[in-house]
């Protein structure tokens, strides 16, 4: 009988911790619940920027800007942008969202201080031309539409704290200043203005590529519904084939389709880290 007690005691003293820890867990799950303080959407507005140093490393060369209405030799340093998201937290650790992602740069339509070009002359004959111009930056405009992935380690929790995301975006890519303002200095055959309607060939209209990215950052919450975050980006760009535009011989223009998308093509592939910085708004 005394056995028979003490193993009831026992068997009431499991039974009440097994109630105290299921109360818990229950607690713990309900304090837990997915969402920033309840709210499981997010908008998310950023500003980027980079210096492109490996660029200007590889490329070694100035190239000119427009002041005063006159040619001036600059660094190529415009290299920013601006990107928003919309997205919706899953879990406590995952999320997904779609990004618009604005980027703009430029790039120097000279090599070496010089413009050439092969192209079949009125007597069928192929001829060769170089000139020492003064071409300013060709202006670049870039807009991607990418879905992403945004997640925490188990530890921590969306959008608070270190997360990460990982995306892979559809762009397109347009030049602004397609007849960039040009001088030929002593040079009365070509002119500026004839440098400038000739530059890029007109069969040029708009390249199209992809571009994978994987980021990093830090958010630090403001108030129950913003919060303030930094972070750096990875991305590895390409652009779509290369054989759908003319080569150089195949056009009168200093910048053939195929050259305009190796210049594009190599300031993408080598501006691969960029840094960000923006507000993160649930609701």
């Amino acid at each position: 009988m005394h056995c028979s007690a003490n193993l009831k005691k026992q068997v009431m003293k499991i039974k009440i911790l097994l109630t105290a820890c299921f109360g818990l867990l229950l607690t713990l799950v309900q304090a837990q619940e997915t969402g920033y303080f309840g709210k499981k959407t997010f908008l998310d507005l950023s500003v980027q920027g980079q210096l492109p140093l490996i660029y200007s490393l590889v490329t070694r060369e100035k190239g000119y800007v427009t002041k005063n209405d006159e040619l001036q030799k600059s660094y190529n340093l415009k290299d920013f942008g601006f990107r928003g998201s919309l997205g919706m937290m899953l879990s406590e650790n995952v999320g997904v969202a779609f990004e618009y992602n604005h980027h703009l740069y430029q790039v120097n339509p000279l090599r070496g201080g010089e413009l050439n070009r092969q192209y079949i002359d009125s007597t069928g004959a192929l001829a060769t031309q170089y000139i020492q111009p003064q071409v300013e930056f060709l202006q670049i405009q870039e807009r991607t539409f990418m879905p992403k992935l945004v997640f925490s380690s188990f530890n921590g929790r969306i959008p608070a704290g270190l997360t990460h995301e990982m995306g892979v975006g559809y762009c397109m890519i347009s030049i602004d200043n397609r007849e960039a303002n040009a001088s030929n200095g002593a040079d009365s055959v070509l002119t500026g203005e004839l440098i400038s309607k000739n530059l890029i060939d007109p069969e040029v209209d708009e390249y199209k590529g992809m571009v994978f990215m994987y980021g990093l950052r830090m958010n630090y919450p403001l108030n129950k519904s913003m919060l303030f975050h930094i972070g750096v980006r990875y991305s590895y760009s390409w652009l779509f084939d290369k054989k759908d535009f003319r080569k150089t011989e195949q056009t009168t223009a200093w910048l053939s389709g195929r050259e305009m998308w190796s210049r594009i093509n190599q300031h993408r592939q080598l501006g691969i880290i960029n840094l960000g910085a923006g507000l993160t708004i649930c609701f």
